[in-house]
């Protein structure tokens, strides 16, 4: 049975107009009385993704939320944190460094979940709208080497996004966990940071067997999820690689994906 279960957000419960269906939410509310939980597994930070658990009303005292593609996993109703993990200001300094030699945008988060970039840009933007935070000019020079960060991120246009990574110093894809969690954003975090590790520390935390675990995604930041659950489900609309490791393909964001793979594996 499953006891478990982590669903992104972009392009996986959302349709294109970021909206949550009638049938998924539906489907949500069955999985929980059928005795699953239901965890939003995401790489926005909280405010971010406070609205949607408020929706879902997955903000109880039994509820979990996993932020910044797995950086942060805490209880939602009582604000305990159960894992995280980050990287220093001599990381985000290195990065940056990067990001200007490959001729990119470039966004980090603090451990206290604020938003720093050294130019407000069009992406800056994005950040600001989907999530409902601000964001804060700052000189990337001026971090101390012991700040601590949750993660850093290149952010342009795809087709920039597209040649910086092709171009991206190896050391750094080893050194560090490299996800695009959408077309505009390439996301930099602790090298042992993703969503299946999350995943891996609260059914730990649960007491829940991984095999008892289903997560549903569709980019490369839901590819450790999807490869560690105990049945992993990529949508119809997931990048390719998504669907190689996937145990089920479920339909697209915009026939409710999500409903058709809770019905099928929650009894």
């Amino acid at each position: 049975m499953i006891k478990l279960c982590a669903i992104d957000l972009d392009g996986t419960l959302f349709d294109e107009k970021k909206q949550i269906s009638k049938e998924n939410k539906q489907a949500i509310v069955e999985a929980k009385n059928k005795g699953c939980r239901i965890v939003i597994a995401t790489g926005r930070p909280y405010h971010g993704v406070y609205p949607i658990l408020k929706e879902l009303q997955l903000l109880s005292n039994d509820d979990y939320v996993i932020c910044y593609n797995g950086a942060k996993v805490f209880n939602t109703g009582t604000q305990e944190l159960i894992y995280s993990s980050t990287i220093k200001g001599t990381d985000v300094k290195a990065l940056y460094k990067e990001a200007q030699r490959l001729n990119t945008y470039f966004h980090a988060f603090r451990k206290n979940e604020e938003l720093i970039t050294d130019q407000h840009n069009p992406y800056t933007d994005v950040e600001v709208h989907i999530n409902h935070i601000e964001d804060h000019i700052v000189s990337f020079s001026s971090l101390k080497d012991e700040d601590e960060f949750l993660k850093c991120m290149m952010v342009d246009k795809k087709e920039k996004l597209d040649r910086a990574f092709f171009h991206l110093d190896e050391d750094y894809k080893n050194q560090y966990c490299v996800v695009r969690s959408a077309t505009i954003f390439l996301e930099f975090l602790n090298r042992d940071t993703n969503k299946g590790s999350a995943l891996e520390a609260l059914s730990h935390y649960l007491n829940i067997p991984m095999t008892q675990t289903m997560a549903i995604g569709d980019a490369g930041n839901d590819l450790a999820m999807i490869e560690k659950a105990g049945i992993g489900v990529a949508m119809e609309n997931s990048f390719e690689e998504v669907k190689k490791v996937a145990n089920y393909i479920t339909t697209s964001n915009e026939a409710s994906g999500v409903a058709k793979a809770l019905q099928t594996f929650v009894k």
